[in-house]
């Protein structure tokens, strides 16, 4: 027995309250679930005659994103399923797909029609949807970022910084963007002495990191030597984020997350708010000297000044956050996607000795059969990249097959996406929706042999140009398309005849599966579409150099 007050309660009576009260709270949490689905399946119901997959009452679409998932590998970037559950449900003509992912998302309408994509990204700008982006962007830039935001803030800050991401203004940035290249060779040189295997993608990406913080903050990172705290810190930061792949609760709500992400996102803006406090209390005469080559860094401060009368002693704290914010924001998209860019190109052009053949005898063409004089010869002459037609149709080709991500907007209440064919109209209030250009771009449709690696199909007069959209396309397009275009030129034409570099197999996922349709070095999502495990490899001396 046991006294409690006045009164005497056996333990077997105590036991069996405790488990008539705990019975009652599972009871009360099963019937608050089955309430919230009823609830959300109301909410988020999608009219049956609109295209989709088989759909369940209690799990919605999800069965289905499992079904296709168990044919790929478990990390496999979300964009890349897209093909295999349009073309598996028969919806691939449709050019539309409703997919109800409660609880893991939101509805979406999935787009894979350059048509329709133009009516929702050109012709009818929905916005971004902020909150879907948040769980990256929030982390590494903060809110408020030009990627996510809409509206006149977007059209203010888009406005402010056009000028430092135009073609013009970027190719005077080629000789600084040469010297970090050919600290990149040297780099790779010293791995292929080695001989070891190296992580690819962390060797470009810090080649792209040093590229970006020159066109940014105009300040040499030189991370392909040393650590850089920013770098450091963003690295940390984009190890943190939350994963898609997988449902294991202490991966998605693991608790130092918050704390590690407060603490990488303090460094992160206490070294960029530094850059920009010196710059601002330096008044550098390049601020009001009328030169083109500015970095993003002085054309924020430019139209603080020019609201302020250039006479401000102060920097407006508001401001000053939101200038932080775009700057980092410029620092993360502006080496993601040029990074992986550049592994996959030395990848699939490693695996067509032909194409490889072609691209370096172009790039002899140009320069000279000397590698060495390619750096110095676009120093001096930043417009010979303009004649790497082949090398460029490469890059194209490497865009369409792997597309750094994809826009998501938000559906508005009164539009529609018009079938082009039927006439249709497809509804987007209630749904985010999402533009797969992974999809657009391998679709039969609109590319022969789509998921064959051809550069010289751009080289042909009929590109179904509307169907490329690796950076999207209408106002909201990406700032930094011309950068990546430019620095990847400059790569290749530093690097592509000194290194042949072998992509090497990895260790398959839990369940067993490690490539898609062949392709071992698939896309995963890390931040934004990445090669498999940062494409390990082997880099060797190309044996014309030796």
């Amino acid at each position: 027995m046991v006294e409690i007050g006045p009164y005497s309660v056996s333990e077997t009576q105590i036991k069996y309250t405790l488990w008539g009260v705990a019975g009652v709270y599972v009871v009360g949490k099963v019937a608050g679930f089955i309430t919230t689905l009823a609830a959300a399946r109301r909410k988020y119901r999608i009219d049956p005659e609109l295209p989709q997959p088989p759909h369940s009452w209690f799990l919605g679409h999800l069965l289905v994103m499992a079904g296709v998932a168990q044919r790929l590998p478990l990390d496999v970037h979300p964009h890349v399923m897209i093909p295999f559950i349009t073309e598996k449900y028969g919806l691939k003509d449709k050019g539309i797909c409703y997919l109800d992912l409660w609880p893991v998302g939101p509805p979406m309408m999935v787009v894979t029609d350059p048509n329709m994509a133009h009516q929702v990204t050109q012709a009818h700008v929905l916005d971004k949807a902020e909150g879907e982006l948040d769980n990256i962007l929030l982390p590494l830039s903060g809110p408020g970022n030009l990627v996510s935001i809409s509206g006149p803030t977007w059209k203010f800050w888009r406005t402010v910084f056009n000028p430092g991401f135009a073609a013009g203004h970027l190719m005077t940035l080629v000789p600084e963007i040469v010297d970090d290249c050919e600290t990149f060779c040297e780099v790779m040189k010293g791995y292929a002495e080695s001989g070891k295997v190296v992580n690819l993608e962390k060797a470009t990406t810090c080649l792209t990191v040093d590229i970006i913080g020159r066109v940014v903050c105009d300040e040499a990172f030189d991370t392909q030597h040393k650590p850089h705290p920013l770098v450091e810190a963003f690295k940390s930061q984009i190890a943190w984020l939350r994963p898609s792949h997988t449902y294991n609760p202490w991966h998605i709500w693991h608790p130092y997350r918050p704390l590690m992400q407060w603490w990488n996102s303090r460094n992160m803006r206490g070294v960029v708010g530094g850059m920009l406090d010196k710059r601002f209390l330096s008044r550098d005469p390049a601020l009001n000297s009328g030169k083109r080559n500015k970095p993003i860094i002085d054309l924020a401060l430019e139209t603080y000044l020019k609201e302020k009368g250039g006479n401000s002693d102060k920097m407006d704290a508001e401001f000053r956050s939101m200038a932080i914010t775009q700057m980092l924001v410029f620092l993360f998209a502006g080496h993601d996607t040029t990074s992986s860019t550049i592994c996959y190109i030395f990848h699939k052009l490693a695996e067509k000795p032909e194409q490889m053949a072609r691209a370096r005898k172009e790039l002899d063409e140009i320069f000279g059969t000397d590698p060495d004089n390619a750096g110095r010869m676009l120093k001096e002459n930043p417009q010979l990249m303009n004649k790497m037609e082949y090398c460029t149709a490469v890059i194209r080709e490497v865009l369409r097959m792997y597309p750094p991500g994809s826009t998501v907007r938000q559906g508005e209440k009164g539009f529609y996406v018009k079938d082009p064919k039927t006439g249709q109209l497809y509804p987007t209030d209630g749904f985010l929706v999402w533009v797969v250009s992974v999809a657009v771009q391998l679709d039969d449709k609109y590319w022969k042999d789509p998921r064959e690696f051809r550069p010289e199909r751009w080289l042909e007069p009929d590109v179904p140009r509307e169907a490329w959209r690796p950076f999207e396309r209408g106002p909201r397009n990406c700032i930094g398309q011309e950068l990546a275009l430019i620095e990847t030129k400059v790569i290749m034409a530093v690097a592509l005849r000194r290194f042949d570099i072998e992509a090497q197999r990895q260790p398959p996922p839990a369940n067993g599966v490690n490539d898609v349709l062949g392709d071992h070095v698939y896309q995963v999502l890390a931040g934004t579409a990445k090669p498999k495990g940062g494409m390990p490899a082997i880099i060797k001396m190309a044996p014309r150099i030796l």
